[in-house]
């Protein structure tokens, strides 16, 4: 049972790869009709059990049998010719007891009439009769006859026969089954010449040379009662041929192959092995006399040209063929009867399935075909049609939902209509005024674009001001600082207003400070825009430069009440860079974050990312209120969101200067104004100071 289930398993994964690639080339029409498809599937549903029988079960059952008889036939044919070669080796012992026997010299070399002659001749007649032997006889070295079993006609000199040669010659020889050269006595009592004759002969040794031979002619009737003695079926036989083909053994339709005329006494010597269609070797006797070994489980056509299943082998220690076959009506019997019973009710199964499948699928498809049509009329307009399904069951149900809905339908159609007289009104209205709007806008359009051509001129004179600006300023800046250095001075000699002189002062210093770094950015700037500051390529460990940084920031922070929070990764790779610059990018950064973000957290993260070292702030401030498409603007010089008096604007792009530079990128992420901000760059890793 487990051979079977896993054959049906190999089988369906077989077919399972082939399914795909049919259906792919064949056309399956699609069917739009339920009711067509109900019956189809049903149909289907029903010629599957054939189909898992034919193409499974049926198959498999008859592998499984057919394995099953040419084990049974190879067990048979084996048992068999063990059988034939353990008798014969059982009649040379026979033979060699006789040579053996001390009367055997005496006969062999004084005459008839001896005590030793009766003596002998009573042993070999005993023999005889308890094995049956048709004859024993005993010959001198010359092959003269000397002492035979046999009352009849004898043959007084064997020395030209192959048996005796064999045997003069030091050898015990089985002969092939031939017909007799004188009449004997065959198994009718009668005398016949030409009788199916086997003879074991072997050498009779006295003092080291072969004086003599004994030789037993075996009843080839024995032989045939052996082929006989394993039982094959009603039809099944084993039997024996020799190397033309002829069967030496007799048949089990012997009485049929006389009636036909195929033989005429026995089958032994007279009935060769073809095929009676063709006059050809069978193809068990063509591979036996070959001296191949093998079986034939589909089939093939006997000497009775009967269909048959066939095991063969040679037995080359005889030199004669074992043969055992049984018809394949027999043998596959039990899988057609199978079949035959099965069918039918698996037919009669399918058409009471089709019969149902008409009646259940029209039953179901004529309720879903009405729904169908009326709901094609309300479609085309016709909003008055209504189902009348009165069933309580499923479609019921629908039905009465389905009138439900085409009431609602009529209801908002004609609502529908009334909206849509007025909605034209209104869309005529509004049409109107989209024109007299889009008159507004060219005009405003043309407006802006002016205004547009006016701040492209604007900045170009901003970038000259701040130009002569930053270079014409230094001077005088310190000049002022020192004049009101001297002036304080002068200041507390005189009997003033403490209060005011402290807060102009302070005022003063502040401005010149601010002023002082404001000309310092815009310088660095320039010069970072030149290209012409020279940048120094040493390695940093971005991990040690951020913990440094953000360990001096965090007091900024926690004084403003806000959480400072480190992701910083250790043992990252190095980076390549001029240290000093990229720490100046983190701290403005950083600084940025924390003035920006009145409450919450602020969140620094150094992380790799593929080739790159990664570096963030996060915080929870103001955010960013452009478009995410304009943050670009935030990184152009002297741009200030939100401006501050102690910002000239230039930080963030000097800080993205920096970072090109070094062949990284720095961007922004918010989700808008008052959701905080995230601003981010990245170096490349320097690889090949890791290996």
């Amino acid at each position: 049972m487990n051979a079977i289930i896993k054959q049906i398993l190999h089988k369906y994964r077989n077919l399972k790869n082939i399914f795909p690639h049919v259906l792919n080339k064949v056309h399956i029409p699609s069917y739009k009709s339920v009711k067509t498809k109900i019956i189809i599937s049903s149909i289907l549903l029903s010629v599957f059990p054939i189909f898992i029988m034919r193409v499974f079960i049926y198959p498999t059952e008859k592998k499984a049998l057919q394995d099953a008889l040419i084990q049974n036939l190879e067990g048979v044919g084996h048992k068999q010719s063990e059988l034939i070669v353990r008798w014969i080796e059982e009649r040379k012992s026979d033979a060699r007891i006789v040579a053996e026997n001390p009367n055997v010299p005496g006969v062999i070399y004084k005459s008839e009439g001896s005590e030793n002659f009766y003596r002998l001749l009573h042993h070999l007649n005993t023999l005889r009769e308890a094995y049956g032997y048709k004859e024993i006889f005993i010959c001198d070295r010359l092959g003269d006859l000397k002492i035979t079993t046999s009352t009849g006609k004898v043959i007084t000199n064997v020395a030209g026969f192959e048996f005796f040669q064999k045997a003069v010659n030091g050898i015990t020889f089985v002969s092939t089954i031939d017909s007799s050269v004188i009449p004997l006595e065959n198994e009718y009592g009668k005398l016949e010449l030409g009788l199916p004759t086997l003879y074991i002969t072997t050498p009779v040794i006295y003092e080291h040379k072969i004086i003599g031979i004994v030789c037993l002619r075996v009843d080839v009737m024995e032989i045939s009662k052996l082929m006989r003695s394993v039982r094959l079926g009603e039809t099944g036989e084993t039997y024996l041929i020799n190397k033309d083909g002829f069967m030496l053994s007799e048949s089990k339709y012997l009485k049929q192959l006389k009636e036909s005329g195929l033989v005429h006494q026995r089958t032994t010597l007279e009935l060769r092995i073809v095929n009676p269609k063709t006059g050809k070797l069978t193809r068990s006797a063509e591979e036996c006399i070959k001296e191949r070994k093998g079986h034939d489980a589909e089939g093939y056509i006997d000497y009775r040209g009967i269909l048959v299943l066939g095991y063969w082998q040679w037995i080359p220690e005889l030199d004669w063929g074992m043969i055992a076959e049984i018809d394949v009506n027999e043998g596959y019997g039990p899988v057609k009867r199978l079949h035959t019973t099965v069918a039918p009710i698996i037919i009669l199964v399918t058409l009471a399935v089709i019969s149902f499948a008409f009646f259940f699928g029209k039953k179901i498809s004529d309720p879903i075909l009405y729904l169908t049509e009326v709901t094609r009329s309300i479609s085309e307009g016709d909003y008055s049609k209504r189902l009348k399904i009165t069933s309580h069951d499923e479609i019921g149900e629908l039905s009465h939902s389905f009138n439900k809905m085409a009431n609602i339908l009529e209801e908002k159609t004609q609502i529908l209509k009334e909206y849509t007289s007025n909605l034209e009104r209104t869309v005529e209205e509004r049409t109107k005024d989209l024109v007299r709007m889009n008159q507004e806008l060219e005009k405003q359009s043309s407006n802006l674009e002016r205004a547009y051509k006016e701040l492209l001129t604007l900045d170009q004179m901003k970038d000259k001001m701040i130009r002569d600006v930053s270079h014409e300023l230094k001077s005088p800046v310190a000049q002022v600082q020192m004049a009101i250095d001297l002036w304080s001075m002068e200041v507390k000699k005189e009997h003033l207003d403490r209060s005011k002189e402290e807060k102009f002062s302070k005022i003063i210093n502040n401005s010149l400070q601010r002023l002082r770094k404001t000309i310092g950015s815009i310088l660095d700037l320039s010069v970072l825009e030149s290209g012409r500051l020279m940048f120094r390529k040493e390695p940093i460990q971005m991990d040690e430069l951020v913990l440094q940084i953000t360990s001096g920031m965090r007091l900024l922070a926690e004084k403003k009440g806000l959480a400072f929070i480190n992701h910083v990764n250790q043992g990252l790779p190095v980076v390549i860079g001029d240290k000093d610059e990229i720490l100046r990018v983190v701290t403005n950064l950083v600084d940025n974050a924390i003035k920006y973000t009145e409450k919450g957290e602020i969140h620094v993260f150094l992380e790799q990312k593929d080739a790159f070292i990664e570096f963030a702030v996060k915080d929870t401030g103001v955010g960013i209120g452009l478009p995410k498409d304009q943050f670009g603007k935030l990184f152009e010089r002297f741009f200030q969101e939100r401006p501050r008096v102690d910002g000239a604007g230039v930080g963030l792009a000097i800080c993205k200067n920096i970072i090109d530079v070094h062949k990284g990128n720095l961007w922004a992420e918010s989700e808008g104004r008052g959701k905080g901000s995230t601003f981010k760059f990245i170096l490349p890793i320097a690889w090949q100071d890791i290996s």
